[in-house]
C-alpha cells in the first residue's frame, strides 16, 4: 500500500454536499473518484492515512467539524481564511478561539495572506494573520498558512512571529522562498499545481526538489487543483488524488513514489503530534543546499 495523507481538503464545500458519505467510505478503501485507476501509478494500492479539513469561516468549520465524525481519517483546523477576513465579525473571531480549543481540532487556519484577489483589505487580512499566530502558540497546534502573491508581507511577520510549528499550504513560490520557509521552521505543502507541465511552474518544481525531504508535505486543496493528467477532465480534486502529487514529487526527486508517500505521511503525522522534538520545532534551521534559483513572483 502507498499510503497518502491529504493535509489540505475543503471537503466541506458545496461540491461535497450530495455524496460525502460515500466520499468518505471511498477514502476508507482508497478507491478513486468515478472508479478510476490512474495507470499513472502502475496499479499500486493507495491506502489514505489522514486528511485535515481546514475551515474557511465560521460555519465552514462548524460543517468541518460534523463532517469529520464520520471518520478517524478526517481531521479538523479552524479559521478565517485571508478572503474572508473582510466578512469577519468579532464575534465570529471568539468562535473560532473557542473551537481551536477543542481536542478533535488539530491545527489552526487556514489563515494567511493574498494580495492576487480582492476580497480583504491587506490590513484585514494581516490583523486577523497576527490573530491565528497567536492563537496557534496559545494552543500549541500548528498553523495552515495561505500565501498567494504576499511573500513580501508574510515573511516579515512570521520572523517576527516567536516559535511556532505550521505549513505554507499549497506552496506556490520558488526555492528561494521554500527556503526561507524552511528557516523559518515551516513544512512545504504541495499540490495539484507541481503536477502541471506548463513551464511557468518551473520555479515551483525547482522547489519541490530542493525542500528537505522532512519538511515536505502533499495535499490536495480538494475541490481545487485536479492534479495533471486529470486537469479539465474531472469536476473535482478528491484526497486519493493527492497520489498523483506524490508521484510528481517522486519524478521530481529520482526516488520512489512508496518513499515520498511514506516520507510525507510521517511528516504529516509528526507536525500534528505535540513533541518536546526541539531540533524539529526550532526556528532558523540550518538549510545546507545552495541557493541557485533566482527569485520570482509566485
Amino acid at each position: 500500500m502507498i499510503p497518502i495523507f491529504d493535509t489540505h481538503a475543503h471537503l466541506d464545500f458545496p461540491q461535497f454536499e450530495a455524496d460525502r458519505i460515500s466520499l468518505v467510505r471511498r477514502l476508507e478503501t482508497g478507491i478513486f473518484p468515478g472508479g478510476l485507476a490512474p495507470e499513472e501509478l502502475n496499479d499500486q494500492p493507495i491506502e489514505i492515512v489522514g486528511v485535515i479539513i481546514p475551515g474557511i469561516d465560521v460555519v465552514s468549520c462548524r460543517r468541518a467539524l460534523e463532517m469529520a465524525m464520520l471518520s478517524d481519517l478526517l481531521h479538523v483546523a479552524v479559521g478565517i481564511q485571508p478572503n474572508h477576513t473582510a466578512d469577519a465579525t468579532e464575534e465570529d473571531w471568539q468562535i473560532i478561539a473557542e473551537l481551536a480549543r477543542q481536542g478533535n481540532v488539530v491545527a489552526i487556519g487556514e489563515t494567511g495572506l493574498d494580495r492576487y484577489w480582492d476580497d480583504a483589505p491587506i490590513e484585514v487580512q494581516i490583523d486577523m494573520f497576527h490573530r491565528h499566530l497567536e492563537l496557534s502558540q496559545e494552543t500549541g497546534k500548528p498553523i495552515l498558512i495561505h500565501c498567494r502573491d504576499a511573500w513580501e508581507d508574510l515573511l516579515p511577520i512570521l520572523r517576527q512571529a516567536g516559535k511556532f510549528r505550521g505549513v505554507i499550504h499549497a506552496f506556490s513560490g520558488d526555492a528561494e522562498q521554500m527556503f526561507a520557509c524552511v528557516e523559518l521552521g515551516l513544512l512545504i505543502s504541495f499540490a495539484g499545481s507541481v503536477t502541471y507541465r506548463n513551464a511557468k511552474f518551473s520555479p515551483l518544481w525547482e522547489a519541490a526538489r530542493q525542500t528537505p525531504a522532512d519538511r515536505l508535505l502533499i495535499e490536495t486543496d480538494a475541490p481545487f487543483m485536479i492534479p495533471h493528467p486529470y486537469r479539465g477532465k474531472l469536476s473535482r480534486n478528491e484526497p486519493t488524488l493527492a497520489a498523483l502529487t506524490a508521484l510528481r514529487l517522486a519524478e521530481l526527486r529520482d526516488v520512489p513514489l512508496r518513499t515520498i508517500a511514506k516520507t510525507t505521511a510521517e511528516n504529516a503525522f509528526r507536525l500534528l503530534t505535540p513533541s518536546q522534538d526541539q531540533e524539529f520545532q526550532q526556528r532558523q534551521v540550518p538549510v545546507k543546499q545552495e541557493r541557485s534559483v533566482e527569485k520570482k513572483r509566485c
